[in-house]
Formats: structure tokens, C-alpha cells, sequence
């Protein structure tokens, strides 16, 4: 061996993306002078460059080149323990070659990022994100995943919602986001972050946005309107004309009856008081005709109750035949207070409030009532306040209409 090298320095760390200069001594140990190529060998040649890579030396001299070591910022620089080797070549005799070597600790670099796939998305209030995880430092990356939105309209669901990617590596992530729901005439942009936070380094953000499409369209909008237009102009024509056109109708056929039984109540009251059953010459139809056929009758009860007390009045139905109950029209014209009972045989068959009769109530029956010959029909009132202070009792009366049919039937 003709030749010795080392370096100075042993053990020596450098990060990737630096630089460093190790100065190497070459040292001739024959006698004559001879010239020399010094190159770089083993993995890391393409990193390393050597000033000057040729000398002279004479026999037995020696003397310091620089090897500058720059290991690029890349996954492939693998993190560690790494050799730095240098060939030292004599031109004479190229056999006889030396190697001189020193170790090289190689640092750990970071750089990890979010490259989004669909950065922006259009929805109303779903919409499903695709970024990847790249790691371009040279050791693992471990990251668990957020979104950051600092209005707290959007929150979502990451698949995986943690990760681990190698050097070099990249993994795919989706993100389910979900946006909050309100009623809008317009689109609305919502921004907000996808962080990826790691152990020991700053995170990684990546921007995203989420354009929520309007949720009520103009024209929905204008075809709302004109249905309340439409529904309110309903309303208006019911309670302005329908309405009272049929409440009108109605409290027409009830007067029309009213004055019917008024006019029979005139030709049935007899002049002593008591109640009289009349039967006029023809029928009279109107609200609440009878379901059967017979004469027409008229009935009349009138009651002056002491106050506390109860009086009453009854008659007994005739015996030319059964009589059908088809109307009944009670009467409280001074507004006094009690109960007023219809009875048959003792049975009671209607029961009247007077605090809810004012001046005349009218009952048709759309179901007659049958009443047999013989039968002995009660009217009664319990007076509790009397309505006119000017009087003493509670005056009450009832008029029951119907028809009598003597056909034996």
C-alpha cells in the first residue's frame, strides 16, 4: 500500500437539506511522487463532491482535500447511522486503491401535508370529502385527525380518523362533513380546516369548503305565497258572505218554525190555565216532521215555581190513539234560574238547565218519541233565583208538538 487516508472527524451528524465539510487527509507513503483521483463510493457517492478530486503528492507528503457531504431532504434519505466512504485511486497502479471511512448520523426531517382531493363541494347539508396524507419527511407519521371551524357551522366524521404513513407513503382519507340546516334564498360558502396533529411538530392544516345550495328557490317562495294568497282569500269569502248566508238560512227556518207552534199555542191555551191538548184540522209541515203519520198535536205546560221550591203541572194523553213527541220548544222569559223536568209515568225523559235556556229554546227530535194512550206526562221546575226581582215565582213554560195517530197502529 502506497497511500494512507483518514478524516478528522469522526461521528459527525447532519440533518437533511444541510451541509457539511469534512476535511481528509491523503498521505503518499512511497518514495516517488505520485498522482491521485480521490471519488466518492458506496450509497451516499450522490451526495458527497471532493475539492480537488485530483492531486501530486510527492514521496512521502501528504495533504488535505475537503469532501463536502449534502444528503438531500428526501423520504429516501433513511434517518441513522449512515457510512461515508472515499476512494482514494493512485494512477500508477490502480490496484492498489484505499478506501477511508467515517459514519455519518443522519437526522430525522419532517414534512407531512394534506393534498385535497376535492377542496370544494357543493350540497345542501351532506357532502363527502376525499384528501390524502403524504408523508415526504424520512421517518413514520403519525396523525389523528380534526376539523377546526371556529363558527361551529360544519362538524363531520374522518374514516380512518387516525393514521400512520411511512416515508414516501401516502393514505387516503374521507371525511364525512355535515353542515348546519336554516332556510335560505341564496348558497352560502362555509370554510373551515382539516388539521392533522402530530406528537412533537406543529400541524398540518389544509383549507376546504363546503357551498350549501339554497334551500327554499325563488320561485318556491313566489308559489308559497300565492297558495296563502288563495287560502286567505277563502277565509275572507267564508266569514264575509258564506257564513252568514247560512246562518241566515237557518235562523229563518227556525223562526218560520217558532211561529208555527206559536200560532197552534194560540188556538190550543184554554182559558183557565191548565194544560189542553188540541188537535187542528190540517198539518202543518216544516223543521222536524214527524216520522209517521196522524194528526198534528199540541201540548202546553205552564209553571210558576216559588223560590227553593218545586211545582208542577201534568196531563194525561188521550186515549184515541199513540201520540209521537216530534217537537219541544221551552220557554224562560225572565231568564230565572233552576232545572226544568220532562217526566213520563214518573220516568224522566229530558232535563233542562234554565241558566242555559234565554227566552226560548227550541228541540226538534229527528227520532220521534212514541207515547202510549193513557200515559201521564209531568212537567216540572225547581226554582233557584228568581230572574225579575218584581216577581215572586219562576216562570216556565213548555210546549211539546207531535202527532196523535188513532189508526191503532
Amino acid at each position: 500500500m502506497s497511500v494512507h487516508a483518514w478524516f478528522s472527524n469522526d461521528d459527525v451528524a447532519l440533518a437533511p437539506g444541510s451541509t457539511l465539510v469534512l476535511p481528509l487527509t491523503i498521505h503518499n507513503l512511497g518514495d516517488e511522487t505520485e498522482s491521485f483521483t480521490v471519488v466518492p463510493a458506496g450509497l451516499t457517492a450522490s451526495w458527497t463532491t471532493i475539492t480537488p478530486g485530483n492531486l501530486t503528492l510527492f514521496g512521502g507528503s501528504q495533504e488535505v482535500v475537503e469532501v463536502t457531504i449534502a444528503p438531500p431532504a428526501l423520504p429516501s434519505t433513511t434517518a441513522g447511522p449512515t457510512s461515508i466512504a472515499i476512494r482514494i485511486i493512485p494512477l500508477g497502479d490502480s490496484d492498489d486503491a484505499v478506501v477511508a471511512e467515517t459514519t455519518l448520523m443522519v437526522t430525522p426531517f419532517d414534512d407531512c401535508r394534506i393534498v385535497a382531493l376535492q377542496p370544494i363541494q357543493r350540497a345542501r347539508h351532506r357532502a363527502t370529502f376525499e384528501f390524502m396524507v403524504e408523508n415526504h419527511g424520512n421517518t413514520v407519521a403519525s396523525c389523528r385527525l380534526h376539523l377546526v371551524d371556529p363558527s361551529e357551522r360544519v362538524d363531520g366524521d374522518f374514516d380512518p380518523p387516525a393514521v400512520g404513513v411511512g416515508p414516501g407513503s401516502a393514505t387516503l382519507v374521507r371525511l364525512k362533513a355535515r353542515a348546519q340546516r336554516s332556510l335560505r334564498r341564496t348558497s352560502r360558502t362555509l370554510d373551515f380546516e382539516v388539521e392533522a396533529a402530530r406528537q412533537g411538530h406543529d400541524p398540518v392544516v389544509s383549507p376546504m369548503s363546503l357551498v350549501q345550495s339554497p334551500t327554499v328557490p325563488g320561485a318556491m317562495i313566489a308559489r308559497i305565497a300565492a297558495v296563502v294568497a288563495l287560502l286567505a282569500a277563502t277565509m275572507l269569502a267564508w266569514f264575509a258572505v258564506v257564513k252568514p248566508t247560512i246562518e241566515d238560512a237557518a235562523a229563518d227556518q227556525v223562526d218560520n218554525r217558532i211561529d208555527e207552534l206559536a200560532a197552534t199555542e194560540n188556538d190550543a191555551v184554554d182559558t183557565s190555565g191548565g194544560p189542553q191538548v188540541t188537535a187542528p184540522a190540517s198539518t202543518v209541515p216544516g223543521v222536524g216532521s214527524p216520522a209517521t203519520e196522524g194528526d198534528p198535536t199540541f201540548i202546553r205546560f205552564d209553571v210558576a215555581a216559588p223560590l227553593t221550591q218545586t211545582a208542577d203541572e201534568s196531563t194525561t194523553l188521550p186515549d184515541t190513539g199513540v201520540f209521537d213527541l216530534t217537537d219541544l220548544r221551552i220557554e224562560n222569559p225572565f231568564d230565572d234560574r233552576g232545572v226544568a223536568t220532562l217526566l213520563v209515568n214518573t220516568e224522566p225523559i229530558f232535563i233542562w238547565s234554565l241558566e242555559n235556556v234565554r227566552g226560548v229554546f227550541f228541540e226538534p227530535r229527528i227520532t220521534p218519541i212514541r207515547l202510549d194512550p193513557g200515559d201521564n206526562v209531568t212537567f216540572s221546575v225547581r226554582c233557584d233565583e228568581i230572574g225579575d226581582a218584581s216577581r215572586s215565582t219562576c216562570t216556565t213554560a213548555l210546549n211539546m208538538g207531535g202527532l196523535i195517530d188513532d189508526s191503532g197502529s
